[in-house]
């Protein structure tokens, strides 16, 4: 009896592998997967601005910041103003200190959030009360006479993890606090600021003397359940305000290289490209960016740093960042750029922004995958050969049945004589194409 169960078993088992076995002949079979392409990559796609961008000097006369994402001849309109801003950081503290965590732990709140230019995480406050916490730090004096048009208090914060949590911007002007309304945050740092046209205490125009005298900051709160910190990395104001009869244009935006389609260790460079056009030509403009190790806005190591004269038409003016982009471009690959007059003169000019936008340089590839076959294909690993070298990389690429994908690899640089490119399925089929 014993016998005959385990040569039950054993049957069993023989005609289960033999199924599976051919169920897989079958799918193998019927995967039909070939490469159709092959080609060198020297340069990303094109990365635009996300938000809008920051006037610093001048003022902006219509359009959004969707318009300079592509060159079609819908842009965003810029003018030179009288007016300047002055932008003013935290420098001691304040009346309050209210959030519980401080980074790096020990140093003072407001030399955590008085950075030109914000550090993000290596340094913040950070509260995690469910009840409304107050940050308020004391601010560079300025002086000046000229009639102040307005103030904008910013703060730079965000949730360390998903959830529900709120700041709302703070100043205290003649002992008292003004509080803006909840500012909803998210998990990466965002800019979020309040105007304030005049005073509140007195509703008059601020004077000079009331802003020496402010403190700015912020409030924070958790709203339950969640086990989530707001946190802030940076509190500064703007002043603006009017100049004599002189006219300049200054402002910047945001851009963000895709690191995981374009890892920084493979990024031999970055461009900086604008299509704009300017009713006068009688002064040059120049492209800058952040740079993080100086610290400031610059053009140092590009490959021109003489501007652009328009011509009044439509006209594209580049820059390359050459063997000194890394020190324009954060980790997270992040970069500032900033469009800017050569000075302020006695004519104001209006700036028309058709495209604005920085791309990585590479020596990448881009293989294209065709399937023919009836089921999906799944590519696990391909191979670069030539007569001197077989280098082996794993990949993770679905190709759906009479579907065509293409692939980008910023870290493959294709031989420069004769190849030949293998994929293998996870089924075990391989598709060659033979290139040079």
């Amino acid at each position: 009896m014993l016998s005959l169960v385990i040569i039950v078993a054993i049957v069993a088992n023989i005609v289960l592998w033999s199924y599976e076995m051919n169920q897989l002949d079958w799918e193998k079979m019927k995967e039909d997967t070939s490469i159709t392409n092959v080609e060198r990559v020297t340069h990303s796609s094109w990365f635009v601005v996300q938000n809008e961008y920051t006037v610093n000097l001048g003022s902006h006369i219509n359009g959004t910041y969707t318009d300079t994402q592509v060159a079609d001849n819908s842009y965003e309109t810029f003018r030179e103003s009288l007016t300047v801003s002055v932008t003013l950081y935290p420098n001691a503290i304040g009346q309050y200190s209210e959030w519980g965590i401080e980074y790096p732990s020990g140093i003072a709140h407001w030399d955590c959030c008085d950075e030109d230019s914000p550090d993000n995480d290596t340094s913040y406050v950070q509260t995690d009360a469910a009840a409304w916490k107050k940050e308020a730090y004391n601010l560079e004096d300025h002086s000046g006479s000229q009639t102040i048009n307005w103030i904008r208090v910013y703060v730079r914060a965000k949730l360390t993890v998903s959830g529900t949590g709120s700041v709302r911007t703070l100043i205290r002007t003649h002992n008292t606090d003004y509080e803006s309304s909840d500012l909803t945050l998210a998990t990466s740092y965002e800019d979020k600021y309040t105007q304030y046209n005049t005073n509140l205490y007195t509703g008059e125009a601020w004077t000079w003397d009331e802003i020496n005298s402010l403190q700015a900051g912020a409030l924070g709160k958790k709203f339950p359940p969640g086990d989530l910190n707001v946190r802030m990395t940076a509190v500064w104001v703007v002043v603006n305000y009017t100049t004599a009869v002189t006219y300049e244009l200054d402002l910047n935006g945001i851009f963000s290289i895709d690191t995981s389609s374009y890892p920084l260790t493979c990024i031999q460079t970055v461009e900086i490209q604008l299509r704009y056009r300017a009713d006068d030509a009688g002064e040059k403009w120049y492209l800058k960016a952040y740079n993080w190790t100086a610290a400031t806005y610059s053009d140092s190591g590009f490959n021109s740093t003489a501007g652009h004269t328009p011509t009044t038409a439509w006209d594209y003016y580049a820059v390359n960042l050459t063997d000194k982009w890394r020190s324009y471009v954060q980790d997270n690959g992040t970069i500032y750029v900033k469009f800017v007059d050569e000075g302020a003169d006695s004519d104001q000019t209006i700036i028309d922004i058709d495209f604005l936008g920085v791309r990585a340089e590479i020596d990448g590839t881009c293989f294209t995958f065709e399937n023919e076959g009836a089921l999906t294909s799944h590519l696990v690993s391909l191979w670069i050969i030539n007569s001197t070298n077989h280098e082996r990389y794993d990949i993770n690429v679905f190709v759906n049945s009479a579907g065509t994908t293409t692939y980008l690899r910023a870290d493959i640089s294709l031989p420069e004589s004769q190849y030949t490119v293998k994929v293998v399925t996870e089924r075990g089929n391989t598709a060659v194409y033979s290139g040079s």
